[in-house]
């Protein structure tokens, strides 16, 4: 089956390619595609040649690619797959999300919050491509009918990220979910709303946990919110130091993490080490902390 999949998608045009694939049952590309690429064999060219003959130009080729994606996402979320053969699945997923229409581009990206929502996500190498479906999704101008109101492609991806930052962020791809929105066009108002979605998911962490997603906040915060950002992180560290120091003259348990004082330290100076590297690429964030340096000296 493969073979011919091969052989046909070297034809100068696709009709025949697209006619043999539609003689095929989803469940049966699937299992094509998911032998491929567990054994390693060049999953890449008959994922491409699969994507050939699967055109967003027609309904069947557009449902038969959306087909293709969800199961190209569990294959990679299901840790059977070798690192490189799962980046390049994502990678060629990649190059051809812009070709969906509006509203199988909210279908994936409405599964992706689902995942999240439910737990179903693995390691979230998948999320890579969620940035790109919000992009695409994003310069749909038109109304799009999905039966979920009538919006253009910039307010359904609004909604996405409401939706996305009112569910349980799971612990184990938190960052991978941070980094999403690093590539997203963000409005004011998502920028704030993601801000305030991360700041609330450092009482939730270990703390050596805690500087990766600093970082990753203040890379984000290049694209808005630095403030908000910087007071977030000062504001849950000075918390920290304050429960540290009532723990040593108190045996009641803490809300938030406890730890030794060389390891609070510890991370307390990486993540001070990260601010300042920020600020070098950055430099209104900068700005930003010297303006609440001046209120916390004025307040001293």
């Amino acid at each position: 089956m493969d073979l011919k999949i091969l052989s046909l998608a070297t034809d100068k045009t696709t009709d025949k390619l697209q006619e043999f694939l539609q003689t095929l049952k989803d469940d049966d590309l699937a299992s094509l595609l998911q032998n491929q690429a567990v054994k390693g064999r060049a999953v890449g060219t008959l994922l491409r040649a699969v994507l050939k003959g699967s055109p967003c130009s027609e309904e069947d080729g557009a449902l038969r690619r959306y087909k293709i994606y969800s199961c190209c996402i569990q294959l990679v979320e299901s840790g059977d797959l070798q690192q490189d053969v799962a980046s390049e699945i994502i990678g060629l997923l990649m190059l051809e999300v812009h070709h969906f229409p509006g509203p199988l581009l909210v279908d994936l990206a409405s599964d992706f919050v689902g995942a999240v929502r439910e737990d179903r996500l693995v390691n979230g190498k998948s999320l890579e491509l969620l940035p790109i479906i919000l992009t695409a999704l994003a310069t749909k101008k038109e109304v799009l009918a999905c039966g979920k109101g009538d919006l253009n492609g910039e307010e359904y991806k609004r909604q996405l990220i409401d939706t996305l930052c009112s569910v349980r962020w799971p612990q184990r791809y938190m960052i991978q979910l941070t980094s999403v929105f690093k590539d997203v066009c963000l409005t004011p108002e998502e920028m704030n709303l993601v801000v305030a979605k991360v700041l609330t998911m450092f009482s939730k962490l270990n703390l050596q946990e805690i500087p990766p997603l600093v970082y990753q906040l203040l890379v984000l915060s290049s694209k808005g919110s630095r403030r908000s950002v910087l007071d977030g992180i000062i504001a849950f560290f000075r918390e920290l130091d304050k429960q540290h120091r009532e723990e040593q003259s108190s045996d009641e348990l803490s809300e938030l993490i406890t730890a030794p004082a060389d390891e609070l330290y510890h991370v307390e100076g990486t993540v001070i080490l990260h601010i300042v590297f920020a600020i070098k690429l950055d430099c209104e964030l900068g700005r930003e902390l010297l303006k609440h340096l001046k209120v916390a000296l004025r307040c001293f």
